[in-house]
């Protein structure tokens, strides 16, 4: 009976797009190097985006350009990062299940993946923003999956990702601004967050989740029923 059921959701296809800073890691890895390791000034610009003024592209883009550290020191400083550990169990289940995970984040990719690394998580497909070393301290940013009709103005277009992947179904998971777009055209949300409070305030229906044992339970459900238990407002 299990079989029938997974092989039923593997024929409906489904993809997960899965967020990174606050959603699988616990801190936002660019806040904790930009507090580190980052000339004055950063705090002005993330006012600015906070307020609206710039898009999340710009912010980060002239963020990262007052990061002042070189590789090996940046290299062991996210070590230090933890994430859900409940995310390790998660892999697997997509594994099982048949089911594409790939993360797409409007963070650093190098970064990303040093923490996966970490965690034996390398075989996870990352889309994120590119940071490129530019000198020993220097870093720059570079957007190759920007659009300029994205209404986060983020740097990684989470609805630009998925519209290249039309084929499948979209189940997005996240936390925070760089989802909202996607949250209203994805076919099922698990939310946390300001992506929760975005949710609820716009009646888009959605998976309220704090940590990932929470989405493991569900998606096995999902998996063997075909029905879960969204939020409808």
């Amino acid at each position: 009976m299990l079989l029938m059921n997974v092989e039923q959701y593997r024929k409906n296809n489904w993809k997960i797009l899965c967020d990174f800073d606050g959603t699988i890691s616990l801190q936002d890895t660019t806040d904790e190097l930009l507090e580190h390791f980052a000339d004055d000034g950063w705090q002005e610009v993330e006012e600015l985006w906070e307020q609206g003024k710039i898009g999340s592209k710009e912010c980060m883009q002239r963020q990262i350009a007052l990061l002042n550290v070189s590789k090996k020191d940046l290299e062991a400083f996210v070590q230090n990062i933890k994430i859900d550990e409940g995310f390790l169990e998660f892999v697997k289940l997509t594994k099982y299940y048949g089911i594409p995970l790939t993360i797409v984040s409007d963070g650093l990719d190098q970064v990303i993946r040093y923490i996966l690394a970490k965690y034996n998580l390398m075989h996870v497909p990352v889309i994120a923003n590119q940071l490129q070393q530019v000198s020993d301290t220097r870093w720059q940013l570079a957007f190759p999956n920007a659009s300029k009709a994205c209404n986060s103005q983020s740097g990684t277009c989470k609805c630009k990702v998925s519209k290249q992947h039309q084929q499948y179904k979209t189940i997005l998971i996240g936390d925070g601004r760089s989802d909202f777009c996607l949250s209203e055209r994805a076919d099922y949300v698990y939310a946390k967050t300001s992506l929760l409070k975005h949710c609820q305030k716009n009646k888009i229906s959605h998976v309220e989740f704090n940590r990932f044992d929470e989405i493991n339970a569900s998606l096995g459900q999902f998996v063997h029923s075909q029905t879960l238990t969204k939020v409808r407002l």
